[in-house]
């Protein structure tokens, strides 16, 4: 058996040990390594996730989510709420609508004879309108422009 020369397994440890020395001081901050576009997209979501809770709270403790309830959502201001409910013609409905954010929405029903417009202040207050069903009805509430926040709503049957 031939013995090897020294500097062959110096030459193989030392780009392991290098390797091993460089890897450990960037696992000790994982911050560093997030893109800054991450970290305000986690921002967004965390802070919609908080509206969303606000808004859906402020709807939950003034209206029945029982068997009267047609249906409800939560939709970003910015997309607004687009919405053609399964409704019973001439029967009598309640939209209550909450918004948490900044600025203010519009709620616009089509036909416009089904409801009228009716303005919602992104404080967190419940807005409520009366409606008869109609066939074919459409509810629009829509953002109105710079306003930013979570609109929860609710359609229930009188």
């Amino acid at each position: 058996m031939r013995p090897r020369p020294g500097w062959l397994l110096g030459s193989v440890l030392a780009p392991a040990l290098l390797l091993t020395a460089c890897t450990s001081d960037h696992d000790s901050a994982p911050e560093s390594t997030a893109s800054p576009s991450a970290t305000h997209r986690t921002t967004e979501e965390q802070a919609e996730k908080k509206l969303t809770a606000q808004a859906q709270s402020a709807l939950d403790a003034v209206t029945d989510q029982d068997d009267s309830m047609v249906e409800s959502g939560v939709e970003r201001v910015s997309d607004g709420v687009h919405t053609q409910p399964d409704l019973a013609q001439g029967v009598s409905y309640k939209l209550s609508v909450v918004c948490a954010g900044k600025g203010d929405a519009e709620i616009a029903f089509t036909p416009t004879s089904a409801g009228s417009k009716k303005s919602v202040s992104c404080d967190r207050a419940v807005v409520f309108e009366r409606f008869v069903g109609k066939e074919s009805l459409r509810l629009d509430i829509q953002g109105k422009p710079g306003m930013t926040g979570m609109i929860a709503w609710r359609i229930n049957k009188v």
